[in-house]
């Protein structure tokens, strides 16, 4: 039997058999302004809520204050989960910089063990550009991604690139893949936020495109009209 997890995305779960596999390791991908970093800090303020704990570890990207900023905006975004620590944050970022890949692979091990987390986002992940030998980097990304699951962990990954033919080495080694994108349908003068599910181990998942909604609540996920 697979234990599963609530995505923490309203609609989501009736189309991925009730939730995540866990452990497994997301990727998400899609175009700037799709929803993706959204998706992920939903994600943990509903496990936040739910009394779990989770990291979020950001990559080379926007510095954390302005992340908590931005997402302030939504309903879901509890500062009081920041402060008894049940939504923590960590630049993951200037950790690989400083510490090396190896080494900042042992200290989020050890960062997950010792905080019980149950989520973990990494926003994105900023591991290819540090390897000259896509073999080198396809060793490692695959300690990378085995280290997340024996932590029995939920991980969402959130990718720079805009689909799975951009991401192929990531996308074929995690356990998941969801695809954010906008499209013009009946009137192309207005695009529509939808989403796919690529691949989602262990799952029997929707094979259909979902539509998408963004409001001061989150997201939302529904069938398409």
């Amino acid at each position: 039997m697979i234990n599963r997890i609530k995505s923490g995305i309203p609609g989501l779960d009736e189309f991925i058999q009730g939730g995540f596999p866990l452990p497994s390791v997301l990727l998400v991908l899609g175009e700037p302004g799709t929803g993706k970093t959204t998706f992920g800090m939903q994600s943990i303020f509903y496990a936040a809520k739910r009394g779990e704990k989770a990291i979020y570890m950001t990559g080379i990207a926007e510095p954390v204050f302005m992340i908590k900023k931005f997402m302030s905006s939504y309903k879901f975004f509890d500062e009081s989960f920041i402060e008894n620590g049940r939504v923590q944050f960590w630049d993951l970022g200037t950790s690989i910089q400083t510490m090396g890949p190896k080494k900042a692979l042992d200290a989020i091990t050890d960062i997950v063990r010792e905080t019980k987390v149950t989520r973990v986002i990494i926003d994105p992940l900023p591991l290819a550009q540090l390897f000259s030998s896509p073999v080198d980097y396809r060793r490692y990304l695959y300690d990378f991604l085995a280290a997340l699951r024996n932590l029995n962990v939920f991980t969402i990954i959130v990718g720079e690139k805009a689909d799975e033919s951009a991401a192929d080495l990531e996308a074929y080694m995690v356990d998941a893949v969801i695809i954010l994108y906008l499209k013009s349908l009946d009137n192309p003068l207005v695009y529509k936020n939808l989403m796919r599910i690529r691949k989602m181990r262990g799952t029997n998942h929707t094979r259909d495109v979902l539509s998408v909604e963004i409001t001061e609540n989150g997201m939302s996920v529904l069938k398409l009209d």
